[in-house]
């Protein structure tokens, strides 16, 4: 089981925040029944967030702990460092900020904030399938041998859990948490214009992400089982040990 960063700590927040963020629920979540895959839809449920007001991020940790093993850890209000990033997410750590956007930002963020993290990324980490494979992350981009193969495996996590959509029963739905807590993207995404690929790994190692702006196309995944199979994938043709699923 994993445990919360030590700085983790609950913080007042003003109104303005409070409203901030139930402003966000109200216009995301509409679009998030509409779209979003079946992993968020149950995932949302179970996590039972508070939405209107911010939340506390240890009991969140501690329930997120006895669910899958996942605890929090503390992001320190930025984009960590890949190094960082992964280090965390090989011990089951997920990093949060405990910074919400402004309100003049409910479209588009370009850092990371409270809504993308609890309501784009955390209801996937409640289902033990997606959790146990993520945290397969980790231990292979601290295996990688160079620079070339550490961003090759950050991009494929970035165009799948952040950006990613998913094949469901017929339908093109949303995985990516950074496209669940942007209603600008997540709508840009879904165009019929944008253009959208089948995730073959080569092509995602090579494609730039766009962290500051909407992204120029986005990438398909069939399945859990489909992502699980690209992390083995990768370690084989990069010559990298298998990262093994968590006992």
């Amino acid at each position: 089981m994993a445990t919360a960063s030590p700085t983790l700590s609950r913080l007042e927040y003003p109104q303005e925040d409070h409203d901030t963020w139930a402003a966000l629920w109200q216009r995301q979540m509409p679009l998030a029944q509409q779209h979003a895959c079946k992993l968020f839809l149950e995932g949302i449920d179970i996590l039972n967030l508070d939405r209107t007001h911010l939340p506390d991020p240890l009991a969140v940790s501690d329930y997120l702990n006895t669910l899958t093993g996942w605890a929090l850890g503390d992001a320190q209000n930025a984009y960590l460092g890949p190094t960082e990033w992964f280090e965390h997410i090989a011990e089951r750590r997920f990093p949060v900020t405990n910074y919400i956007r402004r309100p003049h930002e409910l479209e588009f963020t370009p850092l990371p904030d409270l809504f993308h993290e609890y309501f784009g990324h955390l209801p996937a980490f409640t289902n033990r399938e997606f959790a146990d494979i993520a945290q397969l992350f980790g231990p292979l981009y601290l295996s990688a041998k160079d620079e070339r193969q550490q961003l090759g495996i950050a991009r494929i996590w970035w165009f799948s859990t952040e950006f990613g959509l998913l094949r469901e029963n017929g339908e093109l739905k949303v995985l990516g948490a950074g496209l669940l807590s942007s209603p600008g993207e997540l709508l840009h995404a879904l165009k019929p214009e944008t253009p959208r690929y089948e995730f073959d790994i080569e092509r995602v190692a090579d494609t730039a992400s766009a962290p500051y702006g909407y992204h120029e196309h986005y990438f398909i995944l069939n399945s859990l089982d489909h992502l699980r199979s690209i992390v083995d994938e990768y370690a084989e043709l990069e010559g990298l040990p298998k990262p093994a699923l968590p006992l």
